[in-house]
């Protein structure tokens, strides 16, 4: 190739660049989008395996969103709570002394001195006086909706994350699955994707950088745009020559990505509140589940009629979830929907109402390994920024664990395309290929 390389890119990238005369984008999997998959087959509509929803009303996607005529619907988060202890299902808007308490810990934290060594929010939050029972709503909220449990989380890196977050604590439900959103972008470039192509090794130097393939085949190029996982760096799945610098590869080692798994369970009829969204569990095999539906695509009668729910479980509990059995996992997660749900005349709602499951377990996923970055313990202050340094002219880094803001979203992936694909064309500027 005679001018860009992009290596697992985000489709934002590919878009920015779609004019450049030279462009290549290789993808490791089967498909394009990265943590955005889904699958079919379960309800009438495709079910989100990886991102399904937007962070907060000032989302950068919701310029995206436009682009397709895409309507949105904005819901607090959670709008329930499920306290397991009590046995209880309450609305999120209910008052509750230490629910508040735990609330503004968290809306404040941006405020604090960072922390010399860094320490866990399990431990910040034991100073601050938290009780167990707000231990367990931290954990089940805050830390599973960052991607890890509460031992793992990093307060340094929350405080970034508190003084930087401008998106807003809404979810924006989406009028479709946020596939779309990839499928769209891809149009600009999907001549020039090639899939099926994990790249082992970059040779890089002044003069540009080749990229060794499966089966021993290889390109050249003048930049590079690596997008890959965090995790596939650490592993090394990815290897470079020369090494990278000593302060990015130590980057690299600080910053954390934990597993997330995504239980599915497709239902003949609903037995929850009929303003039912979402739910936030402590002391539950499931800390978080969802109800979204979307206009059906699938004419399979198999499907008709059926519903869903999604449960998101990340962290130590993914890992355990991991070594369980697909029965097993899906028999426990109908247990306790039944002790949610159930009535005096319907104990096992959800048992009853069961048609079909599937079980994601990101761990396995041969090129991703797991959910996304999180506020990691022990990573230092401007990690992120090395993490995304250029390495001269010809090596660039982009995807979420980039994003120096500490945000692991959708829309840090596309944020810092869109930074990486401006350094490229600054780059190709000062040093115009000759190839």
């Amino acid at each position: 190739m005679a001018a860009v390389f992009v290596s697992h890119c985000t489709a934002k990238v590919l878009r920015l660049l779609s004019k450049y005369p030279d462009l290549l984008l290789v993808e490791a999997s089967s498909k394009v989008g990265g943590r955005v998959q889904q699958v079919e087959g379960i309800v009438p509509w495709p079910v989100q395996l990886g991102p399904e929803f937007v962070h907060g009303a000032k989302s950068s996607l919701k310029g995206l969103l436009q682009e397709i005529n895409c309507s949105l619907r904005e819901l607090e988060w959670p709008d329930y709570w499920y306290f397991g202890a009590d046995r209880k299902l309450v609305s999120g808007s209910a008052k509750d002394e230490e629910l508040e308490r735990l609330h503004e810990l968290f809306a404040s934290v941006g405020k604090r001195p960072r922390p010399q060594p860094d320490i866990s929010a399990r431990d910040w939050l034991q100073q601050e006086g938290a009780s167990e029972r707000m231990l367990a709503v931290a954990d089940a909220c805050y830390a599973n909706d960052f991607g890890c449990s509460l031992h793992q989380l990093g307060l340094s890196e929350m405080i970034t994350e508190n003084q930087r977050w401008d998106s807003g604590e809404t979810y924006l439900i989406l009028d479709r699955p946020l596939a779309a959103v990839v499928q769209h972008l891809h149009k600009a470039v999907e001549q020039s994707t090639q899939l099926g192509w994990p790249v082992s090794k970059i040779e890089h130097s002044s003069a540009g950088a080749k990229l060794y393939g499966p089966s021993g085949n290889a390109v050249e190029c003048r930049h590079v745009i690596v997008t890959v996982p965090i995790l596939m760096l650490q592993q090394e799945r990815l290897r470079f020559s020369p090494p990278l610098p000593a302060d990015k590869r130590g980057a690299i080692s600080r910053v954390k990505m934990s597993n997330a798994m995504k239980v599915i369970l497709a239902f003949s009829r609903p037995f929850w509140p009929a303003d039912f969204f979402d739910v936030v569990c402590t002391d539950c095999f499931m800390p978080e589940f969802w109800v979204t539906e979307y206009p059906a695509t699938c004419s399979d009668p198999a499907t008709a009629g059926l519903c869903c729910i999604t449960g998101f479980v990340a962290g130590a509990a993914a890992e355990e979830m991991s070594r369980l059995s697909q029965t097993t996992v899906v028999t426990r997660s109908l247990a306790q929907l039944d002790r949610i749900f159930g009535t005096a005349e319907r104990r096992h709602p959800a048992t009853a109402a069961f048609v079909r499951a599937h079980v994601e377990d990101w761990s396995r996923s041969r090129y991703i390994g797991g959910a996304y970055s999180y506020p990691s313990l022990g990573a230092w202050p401007g990690d992120r920024e090395t993490l995304a340094a250029p390495v001269g002219d010809v090596l660039f880094f982009a995807g979420e664990a980039t994003h120096p803001a500490v945000n692991p979203c959708m829309q840090a992936a596309l944020e810092t395309g869109e930074r990486a694909a401006a350094q490229v064309l600054r780059a190709s500027e000062r040093t115009p290929s000759k190839l």
